[in-house]
């Protein structure tokens, strides 16, 4: 597993808020479906209900048959009102209000807008690993309940959010220097070991430094197995290349990485819910920036701004339009949610 694209939250990171507009918009480890968690059958009925979307017909049948009695939709509502009602009316009034800050702005969206936004996802899915192709793409959105419908209202949804914060995520000359750093620059691969208290993290410590150098990487690995209260702990501590001017981590950890060459041990570091220490793996060393550097991690960084600050307008959206909810069944939901 990837501790960057998966791991949100972790003791060493620093707090960071994730662009996640309502539903699908980041793809993270969970995105990661391969094929062969699949059916061939189960492909084709989702792409047979694609095909069926506004079909004239589809309101005279059932929801559902089985042993030949019908299963109405009228017996389902409620049932769906309570499992993802909430969801369902956040974004319905996101929508009403998104459209009605556009046209109080005398801004647009239109086609283009809407198929940028399916480019940006698609790009998200490989920036987590992900394959991207059309079977891989379906079936991950049947994962996150992104049918056809709830689907276009998404993408919508983020171009008209998109188009009301574009102009306030342009990324500084700063921002920028430091995204080159952090895609250009030196990185390092370090172990770690956090311990809640940082008496267990010095005795940890004394351990590590009272084996030969050579046997330092297998006693640290071991120790992180056993003592660590990090995720890292299933492999021995071993985390990916970090960039010392990568704000997504704890400034103590970027701090220390430079410091410690291989098999050697940082001294203890505070965090905010314990106490780690570092072991040098390797040193990776920066390379110049291309010619396009600039504009990728420009572009990059725009686009990190914008779904950050989409994320927090849709809350306030929310927080200042709550909508009045009438079915018993979403409202039972509703008025628990918080």
């Amino acid at each position: 597993m990837n501790p960057r694209s998966c791991g949100g939250g972790w003791a060493w990171r620093a707090a960071a808020v994730a662009g996640i507009v309502m539903a699908g918009m980041a793809w993270g480890c969970e995105s990661q479906v391969s094929t062969e968690e699949a059916t061939k059958g189960a492909v084709k009925g989702l792409e047979a209900s694609e095909r069926q979307l506004g079909s004239p017909d589809l309101s005279k049948r059932p929801a559902a048959t089985l042993a030949g009695e019908r299963i109405e939709m009228s017996e389902l509502l409620p049932v769906l009102g309570e499992a993802a009602g909430v969801v369902a009316i956040e974004e319905a009034s996101i929508d009403i209000l998104a459209r009605r800050e556009l046209e109080v702005r005398g801004l647009k969206i239109g086609e283009g807008d809407v198929r940028a936004e399916e480019q940006l996802l698609m790009q998200a899915m490989e920036r987590a690993g992900a394959q991207v192709d059309s079977e891989r793409v379906l079936l991950m959105r049947a994962a996150r309940g992104l049918g056809p419908v709830r689907y276009k209202a998404l993408l919508e949804r983020n171009a008209m959010l998109r188009a009301l914060v574009r102009a306030e995520c342009e990324p500084t000359a700063e921002q920028v220097s430091q995204g080159l750093l952090v895609r250009y620059g030196d990185r390092y691969i370090v172990r770690i070991i956090v311990a809640p208290t940082q008496l267990e993290a010095g005795a940890i410590r004394e351990r590590v430094l009272a084996v030969p150098i050579e046997q330092r990487a297998m006693v640290f690995a071991g120790e992180a197995f056993t003592r660590s209260i990090d995720p890292s702990k299933d492999r021995g501590g071993l985390l990916e290349p970090i960039s010392p001017a990568d704000a997504s981590y704890a400034a103590a950890v970027r701090s220390a990485l430079a410091g410690v060459g291989v098999n050697e041990v940082s001294s203890i570091l505070a965090l905010d819910n314990g106490f780690a220490i570092l072991l040098g793996v390797e040193k990776i060393a920066g390379e110049p920036a291309p010619a396009d550097g600039e504009a990728r991690v420009r572009a990059e960084l725009r686009s990190r701004l914008e779904r950050v600050a989409m994320d927090q307008l849709a809350r306030r959206m929310l927080a200042g339009s709550a909508p009045t909810v009438f079915d018993p069944s979403i409202n039972w939901v509703w008025s628990r949610r918080r």
